[in-house]
């Protein structure tokens, strides 16, 4: 964003200016002291386990111009020259994203959500879209009541188009978010239990994805997947213009067939306006082919050039833990996909290993999916009758839910089940029980760090791609 001043910057929060120039100039803002750049404003966040007041001094020493504080430091206490003081930060910190957004004219606002795909999708529609535009994006997993805010505040003034990830932890969070971002591109790309120890049930979950649609203006455009019935539900919240993908007949952009495949990346062919389009993604698995589709009838929506967009998108490198690839010693493929885990995104990827042909097993390193509420113990024993159904030879299960998927997949077949607390004892004996040929597939939620296992098992090499 260009830079303002110091007395811009508390009317923007909704603060007072206690000291320091009206007139200084700040263009970076953080509410983390280590990513502090010198003569940036530093946003004092007082959270459950820490409290940014505490850091006023880090923030000095590292060259802030200013802090907003909800308290003044005390006597003697160092802290920036510059203070504004709020009744409350964090309503600071939105107040001024939402400023940002609506100072920044000229520019297309894409805001996008959903269960499972989003930072995927994310990332190839901005690579896409930067195949004609200048183009910002959420950095990383940017996407809370926190990042989104600083993902718009770090928004450059040259920048033409802007792709925000959207993600909520609860009902009201995306309605927030999206008019803070303002949208004129909505994409919702699915709809899958996750979360729901915070939700009800899946239409519970739905409601709380659709308020995107429900909050968009009329005449902005809903990127719709015709393929997920709780999407096609809350498009109808959504009046104005429209772009559909999907496997249904009807979608704009309509899939007529899928290479899936984990190595060397999954082949897509899609149709669009009277026209065929193939594309050859370096991700693997049906799940991609479709966060592909969803980002190319982003990339319709907006305007941009569909076949030098697609090209890009080809150059994607799964990001590790998205399905990153590597291979290892006597022949054996290892897939990297413990960014995180759901049911919907457990069994898509089982989809993918169930039709593979390697020369060895087919094995699974399966940490727990968390935040399931009262379903995770009939969840957990559906994977492993999915496990056993996808020819896993070897299961690897990590963590106490997953004890209920280990013993539904001994009964269901799998000649080879081993439990494990945690991931850190599952690292430690892996490898012992590997065979050339094999085909590893590591995959759990955030919380049981899986990571542990691909490092383990890569340490020194590099990946295939």
């Amino acid at each position: 964003m260009p830079e303002i001043s110091l007395s811009e910057l508390a009317q923007a929060c909704g603060g007072d200016l206690v000291r320091g120039n009206p007139e200084q100039r700040v263009g970076t803002f953080v509410i983390d002291t280590r990513r502090l750049e010198r003569g940036g404003a530093f946003f004092a966040l007082q959270g459950e386990r820490t409290d940014g007041h505490r850091f006023l001094g880090d923030a000095s020493s590292r060259g802030a111009a200013v802090a907003v504080v909800q308290r003044l430091p005390e006597e003697g206490q160092p802290a920036p020259e510059g203070l504004i003081r709020v009744e409350d930060v964090l309503a600071a910190l939105a107040s001024c994203g939402a400023g940002v957004r609506r100072s920044l004219q000229g520019k297309k606002w894409i805001a996008m959500t959903g269960s499972n795909g989003k930072t995927t999708t994310k990332e190839l529609l901005a690579t896409a879209l930067a195949a004609g535009a200048r183009v910002h994006r959420t950095p990383g997993n940017f996407n809370n009541h926190l990042g989104v805010p600083l993902t718009l505040l770090a928004c450059p003034d040259d920048a033409e188009v802007a792709v925000l990830e959207l993600a909520m932890s609860g009902h009201g969070e995306i309605a927030r978010l999206a008019r803070m971002v303002d949208p004129d591109i909505g994409v919702l790309t699915n709809v899958r239990a996750a979360h729901l120890q915070a939700f009800d049930s899946l239409d519970d979950i739905a409601a709380a994805k659709g308020e995107l649609f429900a909050v968009m203006r009329p005449d902005a455009t809903a990127v719709i997947n015709l393929d997920d019935s709780h999407v096609r539900v809350q498009a109808a919240r959504h009046v104005g213009p429209r772009v559909t993908f999907g496997q249904n007949p009807a979608a704009d952009l309509r899939v007529t067939e899928i290479q899936n495949r984990f190595y060397p990346g999954t082949v897509m062919v899609f149709a669009h306006a009277n026209r065929s389009y193939r594309v050859k993604l370096r991700i693997g698995g049906a799940h991609s082919a479709f966060n592909a589709l969803a980002a190319a009838a982003t990339v319709v929506a907006a305007g941009g050039d569909l076949e030098r967009s697609l090209e890009r998108m080809e150059q994607v490198d799964a990001a590790p833990g998205r399905g990153r690839v590597h291979r290892l010693p006597g022949g054996m493929l290892l897939v990297d996909d413990t960014y995180n885990s759901s049911p919907a995104a457990l069994a898509s990827v089982l989809d993918t290993l169930r039709i593979s042909q390697p020369s060895g097993r087919k094995v699974l390193v399966m940490g727990d999916m968390l935040e399931l509420g009262r379903m995770e113990g009939a969840l957990h024993r559906e994977a492993g009758k999915r496990a056993a159904a996808a020819g896993v030879k070897l299961l690897f299960a990590v963590g106490q839910l997953s004890r209920a998927a280990a013993e539904t997949a001994r009964r269901a077949g799998v000649p080879e089940v081993h439990h494990h607390a945690d991931s850190k004892k599952a690292a430690e004996s892996i490898a012992e029980f590997l065979k050339e040929g094999d085909l590893i597939v590591v995959k759990g939620s955030r919380g049981m760090r899986m990571e542990r296992v691909v490092h383990a098992l890569t340490a020194g090499r590099e990946d295939v791609h």
